[in-house]
């Protein structure tokens, strides 16, 4: 009777006078990622008997790799004194599937043989899960200019990753995430030149901007009523993104035993949801995933969870055309006058109608011009193109110890950037009258990246204030 060759973990014994390759593997699953791998061992039989040591076994894959480091998709093994050689195949950076396939060849008898077993790469399960804490998103851009007429064809570059409880890294394609946002929209992506996973986001498609909010107090958040009777403030620009993935909640291996024991600390997380009034609490009209189907938004539920829900968030400014106003765009100065060998410094401010930085990037050169016009005396030595770059009026608290809480935006933090300039008399020793001098200030600013990460054409626009003076 012939003798099959099982294609599975099982291992297939020869028949008398059969030459035949045998495969067996540890497990015929593992996590995509590469952050997984399987031990595939094939026992190589000529004529009924197992093969010398260190014969020849030729591994191909169709996917995956034999290195942890590099792509290799073929290996060499030589098989012990049981005619066995062995492999490691480190899964794909997604899910699929890999055929891999061992041959080895007699140059005594010239006989060969050739068998194939399948392994598939699964999402992440048990200590290659995703860690809660540990999933992040990041983008290229935090301020894009968004609320802009028309809305800019803007795209956003942004990131994934995550870590398993050892630290190692799960490329963004093993991740399979879903996307919430409160404004605009993400898409999904494959970087042509690195293979990379990536997502881009769009402030088009998607709600049409962000939810308008109340100053909140607690935060010394400033506010302003516009000159159509309008309350503005900086929050009323600020959009939340979140992505989702399967995952396991973090916890703090006491015992270093590499799983999770009852009375471990660990972080609790309630279901994601979308804050989109900036307050970590969940609120009725903020979108949620029922993870458990039970209609309804939960809170954490006190249980340490190994298969959950995991939450990336990352928050995006969405900034107008430069306001003219005292609130917003504007040249800040204590007075008009320098007196004989003083200095009179001048503070420009590049904000939209919310308060808001105008969006800019220095990746693109964008800058504020500074012009002095004098008759006389007046002069600076600063620079008078100082770059703008892509910033916000306020601060994040990076330091909290979770996800959510590093989101949370610190009181006292709205500050926008001024751009100085200081203008002196330069010849105090002269008696002459006082002399006129003028400041005006111009903005070079850009949206945001389009297309293929090209930046859209930059915007010009004046600072309305100017300052009209006179030096001793």
């Amino acid at each position: 009777m012939r003798c099959a060759i099982l294609l599975s973990v099982l291992l297939a014994a020869g028949c008398g006078g059969e030459t035949e390759i045998v495969i067996n593997v540890d497990r015929d699953s593992i996590s995509a990622g590469g952050i997984d791998f399987a031990v595939i061992t094939a026992r190589a039989i000529l004529s009924g008997d197992a093969v010398g040591s260190g014969t020849q076994v030729d591994f191909e894959t169709t996917a995956g790799s034999f290195e942890e480091t590099q792509s290799v998709a073929s290996a060499k093994a030589s098989t012990n004194s049981d005619g066995e050689a062995t492999v490691r195949l480190y899964s794909g950076p997604s899910e699929g599937s890999a055929t891999v396939t061992a041959t080895f060849y007699s140059d005594s008898s010239g006989q060969s043989a050739t068998s194939s077993i399948t392994i598939r790469f699964t999402a992440a399960t048990g200590s290659k899960s995703p860690v809660d804490g540990t999933f992040r998103l990041t983008c290229d851009a935090v301020n894009i200019g968004a609320l802009r007429e028309p809305v800019p064809d803007i795209q956003v570059t942004c990131k994934l990753t995550a870590q398993t409880r050892k630290g190692e890294v799960i490329p963004a394609s093993a991740l399979n995430p879903s996307f919430m946002t409160e404004a605009g929209s993400v898409t999904s992506k494959t970087d042509d030149y690195t293979g990379e996973q990536l997502f881009i986001y769009s402030p088009k498609g998607g709600s049409s901007a962000p939810r308008d909010l109340a100053p909140e107090q607690s935060l010394n958040e400033p506010s302003y009523n516009d000159k159509n009777g309008k309350q503005r403030n900086p929050r009323d620009g600020l959009a939340t993104i979140i992505a989702v993935a399967d995952g396991e909640e973090a916890f703090n291996d006491l015992n270093g035993n590499g799983k999770y024991d009852q009375g471990e600390p660990f972080t609790d997380s309630a279901e994601p949801f979308v804050d989109i009034d900036d307050d970590d609490e969940w609120g009725p009209e903020e979108k949620y995933l029922d993870v458990n189907n039970n209609a309804r938004w939960d809170r954490a539920n006190g249980t340490w969870d190994g298969k959950t829900k995991i939450v990336a968030i990352y928050k995006i400014l969405w900034t107008g055309k430069l306001d003219n106003s005292p609130q917003t765009s504007r040249i800040d100065r204590l007075t008009s006058s320098i007196p004989s060998g003083g200095k009179l410094e001048l503070k420009a401010f590049a904000l939209d109608t919310n308060m808001n930085p105008v969006a800019a990037f220095q990746d693109n050169q964008d800058y504020l011009e500074w012009t002095l016009t004098s008759g006389g005396d007046a002069s600076s030595n600063d620079l008078t193109t100082p770059p703008m770059d892509n910033s916000l009026g306020f601060s994040f608290d990076k330091a909290a110890s979770t996800e959510r809480k590093r989101w949370r935006i610190l009181a006292n933090s709205f500050t926008p950037k001024p751009y100085t300039f200081t203008v002196e008399d330069s010849y105090p020793t002269e008696t002459d009258p006082p002399t006129n001098f003028t400041a005006t200030a111009v903005a070079y600013s850009t949206p945001g990246p389009g297309d293929e990460g090209y930046f859209l054409p930059q915007v010009t626009e004046p600072i309305a204030d100017k300052v009209d003076g006179t030096c001793d």
